[in-house]
């Protein structure tokens, strides 16, 4: 069965989901002056929102017996549970334990997602996918890309 599989062939695989969540950009290490000259009108004392999306890009060798590097319906079931769940709706400096002593930036989004998601996919049976990409895009024109590195 698939013939073309006569070799291995590396795959990438992206699925994306959206959440809504709230943040206020703010360290407190920095004076009211200083964070609102990093941060402007995004270091407001009540934060501010956006409709994420985040793009998360698996790889590996596509499976010779399913055709598939993965279910799509496991990588949505894993999705929306390690990530819908925990930042849809949320107040991300409050609300998300895994961001409560940072500033959550776009930035440290995508790495936090990044470290969730490697997590979880190290207890999945197929050794061969990875985590290659989580990009989350902000807004339609600023986006973090983060690989792992």
């Amino acid at each position: 069965m698939n013939d073309i599989l006569t070799k291995p062939r590396k795959v990438y695989v992206t699925r994306t989901v959206e959440f809504n969540a709230a943040h206020r950009l703010f360290n407190p290490e920095f004076s009211e002056e200083k964070n609102l000259k990093m941060y402007g009108s995004c270091s407001n004392l009540y934060g501010h929102g956006h409709n994420y999306e985040a793009e998360i890009t698996v790889s590996g060798m596509v499976d010779r017996a399913t055709g598939f590097l993965m279910d799509l319906k496991e990588l949505k079931a894993l999705l929306e549970k390690e990530v819908t769940e925990r930042f849809d709706h949320k107040h991300l400096n409050y609300d998300v334990a895994e961001l409560s002593n940072t500033v959550p930036s776009t930035e440290i989004l995508a790495v936090t997602v990044w470290d969730i998601l490697a997590d979880a996919l190290a207890e999945h049976p197929n050794k061969n996918l990875t985590l290659h990409e989580v990009r989350i895009n902000e807004t339609r024109k600023n986006s973090v890309r983060y690989l792992g590195e």
